[in-house]
């Protein structure tokens, strides 16, 4: 079997993982306590992680995209069934970091 056919046929690319778990790190922040707390000339990981979030959410939407081109071309069940369920993977995680991240952006504009 060449090497491409085994990397494709990955349930969920090791980048991809990086993407959905910086994602899952995001989603859980905003419930920490004292997270959110952050002063304007403190440049930490609470401001940082606030920029980060709606970056995040372009990219996994992005990364969705991309994956229903790659699942109109498929050829392959095994493929198509990846490709569907890390596209549903990253509209699910953009969805809950909206969420989580909501109230902090309407606490921040208030």
């Amino acid at each position: 079997m060449p090497e491409t056919e085994r990397i494709e046929k990955a349930p969920v690319a090791p980048l991809r993982s990086l993407l959905l778990a910086t994602a899952l790190l995001l989603i859980v922040f905003p419930w920490i306590p004292g997270a959110t707390d952050f002063s304007a000339n403190e440049l930490s990981l609470r401001l940082v992680a606030a920029i980060s979030a709606p970056i995040l959410v372009m990219l996994l939407l992005l990364d969705a995209t991309m994956l229903l081109v790659y699942l109109e071309g498929s050829e392959s069940d095994s493929q198509s069934r990846s490709w569907r369920f890390s596209m549903w993977a990253n509209l699910l995680a953009s969805l809950f970091l909206v969420l989580s991240w909501v109230p902090f952006f309407i606490r921040l504009n208030n």
